[in-house]
C-alpha cells in the first residue's frame, strides 16, 4: 500500500530544514589573520592562499600581495586552477582586505592615492603610510610566518590600488619585482604618477617586470603612462600594456588578472 506524507507535515518539515543554518563554504589551502596597522591605526586581514603541497613540500615560495580583499575568491580559484594550466609557478597569495564590518571604498580611497585630492576623495592621500604599513608590518610578517622567497615578491592592484602599485613601483622599486596593475587611475592629481617615474625610475638598476592593462571602454591615460615609461629608458624594467576590446573598468579584471599574472611569472 502506498504511504503519504501529508502537504502540511512537508511544509513545516521544510521550513524547519530551511531555519537551520548551513555550513559556510571554506576555500581549500587557506587561511585568515589579522593585524592592526601601526602606521595607519587599522585593523586589516591577511587572507592567505597557500599552494596545494605547503604543509608536505618543505619549499619556499614566492609572495604575490593583492590588494581589495573581493578579489580572494577569484584569486584563490586562479591558484588553485594553476595546478592544472601550468601558467605560473606555485605561489603564496596575500591578499589585503579590511574587515567584513568596514565598508571598505573609504579606507581603500585613502590607502591607495598618494595625495591629498580633497574634491575627488575627501579622505585620499594615505598611500605613503600604507606602503611603510607594507613594507615594515606586513611583509615582515608574511616571511616570519611562512616560507618566502623574499626577493621574490609580487603586488597586483586594481583602479585605485594599480595606482598605488605604480606609487610603489617609484617610491620603492625594490620591494617588488613582479607589478600586475589592471586599469591604473593613472590621471590622479594631475597624473601625478608621471611625474613620479620621470624622476624615480629612469634607468631602474632593479629588475622588474610590470604588466599594465585597460579595457578599451575605459582607457584613460594607461597607453600614455606605457609609452612614456618607453621614453624615458627605463633599464631593467621590463613593461607591457594591454589593451581588452569590448571590456571597460571593472570588467578587465577577469582577463587582465590571469593574463597579468601568467606574464610576470613568465620568467623564473
Amino acid at each position: 500500500m502506498r504511504s503519504f506524507i501529508p502537504l502540511a507535515l512537508t511544509a513545516v518539515t521544510l521550513s524547519a530544514a530551511a531555519a537551520e543554518p548551513a555550513p559556510a563554504v571554506v576555500l581549500p589551502f587557506t587561511e585568515q589573520r589579522s593585524i592592526t596597522s601601526r602606521a595607519i591605526g587599522q585593523q586589516f586581514d591577511l587572507l592567505v592562499q597557500l599552494p596545494e603541497d605547503y604543509a608536505t613540500s618543505g619549499k619556499s615560495y614566492p609572495v604575490i600581495y593583492v590588494l581589495d580583499g573581493w578579489h580572494f575568491p577569484f584569486m584563490a580559484f586562479l591558484a588553485e586552477n594553476n595546478l592544472y594550466s601550468k601558467k605560473m609557478r606555485p605561489v603564496i597569495m596575500v591578499n589585503l582586505s579590511y574587515p567584513a564590518s568596514v565598508d571598505p571604498m573609504l579606507p581603500r580611497a585613502r590607502d591607495f592615492t598618494p595625495t591629498k585630492v580633497t574634491e575627488r576623495e575627501p579622505n585620499s592621500g594615505g598611500a605613503p603610510a600604507f606602503l611603510k604599513f607594507l613594507a615594515e608590518e606586513v611583509i615582515p610578517f608574511v616571511d616570519q610566518t611562512y616560507r618566502t622567497i623574499p626577493t621574490d615578491r609580487g603586488l597586483l592592484g586594481h583602479s585605485y590600488g594599480g595606482l598605488f602599485a605604480l606609487y610603489a613601483l617609484a617610491e620603492r622599486p625594490g620591494l617588488f619585482q613582479r607589478i600586475v596593475a589592471a586599469s591604473p587611475v593613472v590621471d590622479w592629481d594631475k597624473r601625478f604618477v608621471f611625474k613620479e617615474a620621470r624622476e624615480k625610475l629612469k634607468n631602474l638598476d632593479v629588475p622588474v617586470r610590470l604588466d599594465l592593462s585597460a579595457g578599451d571602454e575605459d582607457v584613460a591615460a594607461v597607453p600614455e603612462f606605457e609609452a612614456l615609461l618607453t621614453e624615458i629608458g627605463t633599464g631593467k624594467l621590463v613593461h607591457r600594456f594591454t589593451l581588452y576590446p569590448g571590456q571597460n573598468h571593472d570588467s578587465v579584471r577577469t582577463l587582465s588578472f590571469p593574463a597579468g599574472l601568467y606574464w610576470v611569472y613568465a620568467e623564473k
